[in-house]
């Protein structure tokens, strides 16, 4: 029993499914993407693959996957010439590869994948990852900006949901201090319960859509966490929310953490 393979079908079938791969991979990165590099390690892995795929009968088991770690290795470097993050670069690679051959497989078993189909099932699987990996990114970087914050004054400490807002560039003219912008109800509620005086200021703003002015309070202090960081700001600048936010009581300045 034999089989017969095409080398110039199996160099471009290699050569498609590994530029795809390595685009993920420097996508999944975030690096930028140099498709003159991709194509010749594509091909470089493709014509790599064909090697191997011939001389598989005179290899043994062990040789074949060294091979393949070899190849894989091979593209990682010519696509991403850089040593930082070689390695995790190589793991990407080998992740979308078993990602988007465990969907073709899948999809093998209710229509033969050959030819044009297996470009457009294997370009659409890797959309597919895309997506889910830009959603996956996104929603990483906004819990990277949610913050728990407790603010204190008086005797009251009070915990709130903050976001970390690198729109928000409000300061108070006079002081020059960074002012977040704390929801109205919640801003009262701490006031009430610190038992002490505290004297508003009036912040102009200014956005796209509206302008005016926000009554400001300077508050004895406030925590914000995050993981098992800790910082602590004194006398913070916190404003009344124009408008109530639907997800966060408070609206944190761009150079708070920084500060």
């Amino acid at each position: 029993m034999y089989y017969e393979v095409y080398v110039d079908v199996l160099f471009v079938k290699n050569l498609w499914m590994n530029a795809m791969l390595l685009f993920l991979a420097v996508w999944k990165a975030q690096e930028t993407v140099k498709i003159s590099r991709i194509l010749m390690a594509a091909a470089a892995g493709s014509l790599g693959a064909c090697v191997l795929h011939i001389a598989s009968a005179r290899l043994s088991g062990i040789h074949y996957i060294l091979g393949t770690v070899i190849l894989a290795a091979g593209m990682t470097a010519i696509a991403c010439p850089g040593r930082k993050h070689f390695f995790w670069r190589m793991f990407s690679l080998y992740a979308e590869s078993f990602l988007i051959n465990g969907i073709l497989r899948y999809l093998e078993q209710f229509y033969r994948l050959a030819g044009v189909w297996f470009a457009v099932f294997s370009s659409i699987s890797a959309a597919v990852i895309m997506a889910a990996e830009y959603i996956w990114n996104k929603r990483k970087r906004e819990n990277e900006r949610i913050f728990s914050v407790v603010l204190y004054h008086g005797v009251c400490h009070m915990s709130v949901k903050a976001l970390y807002d690198t729109g928000n560039s409000l300061y108070d003219p006079v002081s020059k201090k960074a002012v977040s912008i704390l929801d109205g109800e919640v801003l009262e509620e701490v006031l009430l319960k610190s038992e002490k005086q505290t004297l508003p200021r009036i912040v102009p703003y200014d956005t796209i859509s509206e302008h005016g002015i926000l009554e400001a309070y300077i508050l004895d202090a406030m925590e914000l966490e995050s993981g098992n960081d800790v910082q602590r700001i004194t006398c913070p600048m916190i404003a009344r929310m124009p408008n109530k936010s639907r997800q966060y009581q408070l609206i944190l300045h761009r150079d708070l953490l920084s500060s």
